[in-house]
């Protein structure tokens, strides 16, 4: 009798594990807030606020769309960083063009794509320039950085964002091929979807990275269990912040999913950089 209650509790326990993992956590976006310790970028940004934003993977506006351009909107941020997947995969670029259609920032806002965004080589050219033409779009205001660097003024100085490609996008597009030097180049903060380029960095530049695509794993497990499993970038970085030499990288996990539109103990987030 004791046992059929233990399994009865058990059977229950699952399914309650279900159903919160698939309809009620994947839609609870949590908002993170983090201050980089960071005297180049502090001395240039001191009092701004920067969102980053991950891994949006949008089949349409839906409501958790709606619901992180009111958090957007709430936050008033002085810059917008956007690190990467924006589409299923496959899937139509559509939605993902009228999401960035509709954010902006005081100071202006930066991205790079990840992996997701070439699954169709033709189409991920949309984020950039207009169809058939090589004119900037005019459908949004977010600079994309394909292995590149821009300079950005503001009445305290100027600072640099650089965007890194993701480690497999230059076998899929025909896209910039070095990535750019960043070694003494003051305050920076570098776009990178994979964390897996906070590797590359030496320990003394004094860069601020943003970075996505684990997802935080979708489910919370312990490190050592994603290095059996064979992810290297959860076992390494699956989410927050990390700490090397001078430099610190933030990966966040992602506001949307990947494969199943599940989550638990593993919430999707939106993160705010203080300067």
């Amino acid at each position: 009798m004791k046992g059929k209650i233990v399994l009865l509790i058990s059977a229950l326990v699952v399914l309650l594990a279900v159903f919160y993992g698939f309809w009620i956590e994947p839609y609870q976006i949590e908002i993170n807030h983090l201050y980089p310790d960071n005297p180049s970028l502090k001395k240039v940004l001191s009092g701004k606020t920067a969102v980053h934003i991950s891994d949006l993977h949008l089949a349409d506006l839906d409501a958790q769309a709606a619901k992180l351009l009111e958090i957007i909107n709430n936050l008033k941020p002085d810059l917008i960083f956007l690190t990467g997947d924006y589409v299923p995969w496959k899937g139509s670029y559509e939605p993902a063009l009228e999401f960035l259609a509709k954010i902006e920032a005081g100071i202006g806002a930066w991205a790079v794509m990840g992996d997701y965004d070439y699954s169709n080589d033709r189409k991920s050219c949309l984020f950039c320039h207009e169809a058939g033409t090589g004119q900037p779009t005019k459908r949004h205001r977010v600079k994309f950085l394909r292995n590149s660097i821009e300079q950005a003024s503001i009445e305290a100085g100027t600072f640099q964002i650089v965007g890194v490609e993701h480690e497999s996008d230059s076998r899929t597009v025909d896209g910039p091929g070095k990535r750019p030097n960043v070694a003494g180049a003051g305050a920076s903060i570098v776009l990178s979807h994979s964390p897996l380029r906070f590797d590359e960095l030496t320990g003394d530049e004094g860069i601020l990275v943003l970075s996505g695509d684990t997802h935080g794993g979708q489910i919370w497990l312990p490190n050592w269990l994603w290095s059996l499993l064979g992810y290297e970038k959860n076992a390494k970085y699956s989410q927050g912040l990390f700490t090397k030499g001078n430099n610190q990288m933030y990966v966040s996990r992602g506001v949307g999913t990947s494969h199943v539109r599940f989550r638990l103990m593993c919430r999707p987030e939106v993160a705010v950089a203080h300067f």
